[in-house]
This record gives structure tokens, sequence and C-alpha cells, in this order.
């Protein structure tokens, strides 16, 4: 029985993702799965002012679902320090590396040796959404003000971001959409890879999910048309001070 399709014992799970982080075959995939991700950090799709849509969270999904949440966790910090220093976009602050860290670990535990299935995936990248984010690069984004630029920059940044919540939550759907059909397109391919814990049949769509894929579609064209239409400017007018 494929290790895919049943559910780990919770005195083996770890022990495993622990063995993956020292195992040659899966190390190189990692090592793989990191220069991907790199090379990705350069290209976005710009959807409007100040919202764009990147492909990160696609190929860590992949490697997580492959290697595990303790793996991710250091590929992860890699990705993060060698985009800095390849594609920098300002100071260098090392606890952002916990946001891509933090990423992988989630996706590896909801995804890793699971049976996937589309609300799984779903509920997956609305925990990355939420945590990391929104939660934690929020916390990071107040400390590097506090860091960089002193205590009056640092106050004047809001934890509760309303800014950075609504676009997390206008690109939710799209990125839902995207990451459930990156991850049953490429099954066959980890299958043929004779990847540990991979078959080809990861996740299968019915009809009902490419129903709901379709309706994820159509409210991310809502929600993004409202954004551009002065959702954005609203959101912007009544974001919370002072927290």
């Amino acid at each position: 029985m494929s290790q895919a399709k049943k559910a780990p014992r919770a005195d083996g799970y770890w022990a495993l993702a622990l063995k993956n982080v020292r195992d040659p075959k899966m190390l190189a995939f990692a090592s793989l799965i990191i220069a991907l991700r790199v090379a990705v950090k350069a290209f976005r799709i710009p959807l409007t002012a100040g919202l764009s849509l990147n492909f990160d969270c696609y190929i860590n999904a992949l490697g997580s679902v492959v290697y595990g949440p303790l793996a991710a966790l250091l590929g992860g910090a890699a990705s993060d320090t060698l985009g800095c220093m390849l594609f920098p976009s300002g100071p260098y602050f090392p606890p952002f590396a916990l946001v891509e860290m933090s990423s992988g670990f989630i996706f590896g535990c909801m995804l890793w040796r699971r049976r996937l299935t589309v609300n799984r995936v779903l509920a997956a990248k609305f925990l990355v959404n939420l945590v990391c984010n929104i939660v934690l690069t929020s916390l990071f984004m107040k400390w590097n003000y506090y860091v960089m630029y002193g205590l009056e920059k640092a106050e004047a940044y809001t934890i509760i971001n309303l800014v950075r919540i609504g676009k997390n939550l206008v690109l939710f759907p799209l990125e839902a959409m995207l990451i459930t059909l990156v991850l049953q397109a490429a099954a066959p391919i980890l299958a043929r890879m004779h990847l540990p814990q991979v078959d080809a049949g990861l996740l299968k769509l019915e009809k009902k999910h490419y129903i709901l894929l379709a309706a994820l579609l159509a409210a991310s064209a809502a929600l993004v048309l409202l954004y551009i239409n002065g959702g954005a400017e609203f959101i912007k007018n009544h974001n919370i001070k002072g927290l």
C-alpha cells in the first residue's frame, strides 16, 4: 500500500522525517527544489499596483509533499538566504527566513504522507497565508523597522495590517486553485522519479473538484476586480492604527 494513501503512524512519522534530512536522494531533490525556489524569486505576475502573483509557494508545497516538514525547514532557510543574496530587495534581515521555513513546515505537516484531498490542500494553503504571510511577516516587519530604523518607525507600522490581510484574502482563491493543479499535474512525474512516499495517485480530481476550482477562479477574479476598483484604497484608509 502506498504511504501516501494511509495515515502515518505517530511513532514513525518524525523518525522518517528526520531520516529524509540525511537521505542522499531526498537531499538531491531538496537541492533541486531550493534552486527552483531561488530562481523564481526574480519573477512575478503583476495583477495591479501593489498586488502580484509569485511562484515560490507552489514549488515549496511540491517539495514538502516529497521530503516532509523537517527537510522543508532547512530548504526554507537555504532558499531565503540564497534568494536575498542573488536578488536583494533591501537590507538582509535573518528572521525573515523563519517565514519561509514555517511555510515549508506547515505544507510538510499537512501534506506529507497524508491522504491528499482538495480540501486538505486548500486548508494547508490557508494556514500558510494566515500564519506565515499575515502573522509572522507582520511581526518580523515591525521588528525589522525597529532594528533598522528605530522605535518611531516601528511604532508607525501596524501589526494588524489590513492591507496585508486584504492582499492575502484576494489572492487566496487563485493561489489555492493553482497549487491544487500543480500538485495534481506533478504527481505522475514524481512517481516516475521513484521517490519514496510518492505515487501517481497523490491527488485525484473528480468533477466536483473541477467545479470547486472553477468557483475559486471566479471568486479570485471578482476579488481582484473589487481590489482594483476601490477596495485597495478603502482598506488603506481604514487600516488599524497604533498596534
